[in-house]
């Protein structure tokens, strides 16, 4: 019997979505909430509030659910597009120019970060989108490291690091690994080079065998 690979977090949680409709394991964003808000991005509880209050223009995160794209009376196409956060689903119309710009980015599954002007009116919330980026790029940088709390066994560490061999980046962020001691004390060792720390990689390192919790620097 062929043994199938094991899924990353990310698959998993879109295995989760295809076969009952919601995420069993938690968000996909869930992991970069933190970050996301360092940039000043609102997830959809936060945005509805600030549009209520007045706010016009917002940055708000998603991954991309579903796109429906309508012809216009100038016959350009303009696009509603369905986007989940950790606190819910809302909808984005994107005009015609807008979806010129950001179509190829709107496609299902995609997580990404985008810029809104929201229109309240008798309570409800309308939202218009401007421009969208990989939301990857949108919190680069945003975290200059991770501790990672790590039970005391040797083999599981040695398994971590090299898990994460593969995602080197002299422009990203630094790990340190923090296992306890005696008497209440811990260790701290600093991982040599600098990391990616996206998405999935923290969703990766979040879930790794010896990890007890993650937290950012």
């Amino acid at each position: 019997m062929t043994r199938a690979e094991a899924w990353t977090p990310t698959e998993r949680l879109d295995e989760e979505l295809a076969a009952v409709g919601f995420y069993l394991s938690g968000h996909p964003l869930e992991d970069m909430i933190e970050a996301l808000r360092r940039r000043r991005t609102e997830l959809l509880t936060d945005a509805i509030a600030k549009a209520a209050a007045g706010a016009e223009a917002l940055r708000m995160a998603g991954v991309v659910r579903r796109k429906q794209e309508r012809p216009s009376r100038s016959g350009e196409k303009f696009a509603f597009v369905t986007f989940s956060d950790p606190t819910g689903e809302y909808e984005v119309l994107f005009p015609p120019e807008s979806l010129k710009r950001c179509r190829d980015l709107l496609e299902p599954g995609k997580a990404v970060a985008i810029t809104v002007r929201a229109k309240a009116n008798e309570g409800e919330v309308r939202f218009f989108g401007d421009s969208v980026e990989p939301v990857e790029k949108a919190v680069e940088n945003v975290v200059a490291g991770l501790r990672v709390h790590v039970a005391p066994r040797s083999a599981e560490i040695e398994a971590l690091k090299k898990r994460l061999e593969g995602v080197t980046n002299p422009r990203g962020g630094e790990i340190i690994l923090v296992a306890p001691l005696e008497l209440g004390r811990e260790v701290e060792v600093k991982l040599p080079g600098r990391f990616t720390l996206d998405g999935s990689v923290r969703g990766a390192i979040k879930t790794a065998p010896g990890v007890v919790f993650v937290e950012d620097v």
